[in-house]
């Protein structure tokens, strides 16, 4: 399936339990029954898997097919319940050092402060980030794990960190963290 993008420059994993609890939530109270959200679910994730030509989908774009859908059923009551809010956006940390090179750190908290502001912005709830460990290694350009390296990874949580209580002040739904 394609990734979603959320915001500018986030990317989240299209899963199928995903599409089946956002169905499944959306016919709750509803005449539709659950298994008939869980087959819809199932038609969706083919076309994604099979039909659709791009590799990502916008989140807009993506609930306006699946509201579409869901009206030329006649499920217009299911189509109105639907909640937007994208799936996880999962961050890799290792990615970003990667990009932003050895020894650039000003440029890894660049795009990771980039990275946290699209996912926010694009209405995201939950932002993981992780290969921590790994990141703090190619920036550090250490191979043994060292105190220049528990200083960096001391700063990049706090980043994160601080970065969720300024988030969290204009949205208190959203939840960032480092899971790794």
């Amino acid at each position: 399936m394609p990734f979603i993008r959320i915001g500018s420059s986030s990317l989240a994993l299209c899963q199928a339990d995903w599409i089946t609890e956002t169905l499944t939530k959306a016919a709750a109270g509803t005449d539709v029954p659950s298994w008939m959200a869980e087959d819809i679910s199932k038609g969706v994730e083919r076309f994604l898997t099979n039909h659709y030509r791009g590799t990502v989908i916008g989140s807009d774009e993506l609930f306006d097919r699946i509201e579409k859908t869901l009206s030329n059923l006649g499920l217009d009551d299911v189509a109105g319940n639907i909640d937007k809010t994208p799936p996880p956006v999962r961050i890799s940390l290792s990615e970003l050092a990667r990009r932003a090179g050895t020894g650039y750190e000003l440029a890894f908290f660049g795009l990771l402060a980039e990275q946290l502001r699209s996912a926010a912005s694009g209405g995201a709830n939950r932002v993981e980030c992780h290969g921590l460990r790994t990141c703090v290694k190619h920036l550090s350009a250490s191979k043994k794990w060292s105190r220049r390296c528990d200083q960096l990874q001391s700063e990049i949580t706090q980043f994160v960190d601080s970065t969720s209580t300024l988030v969290t002040r204009a949205r208190p739904e959203i939840s960032m963290r480092i899971a790794s």
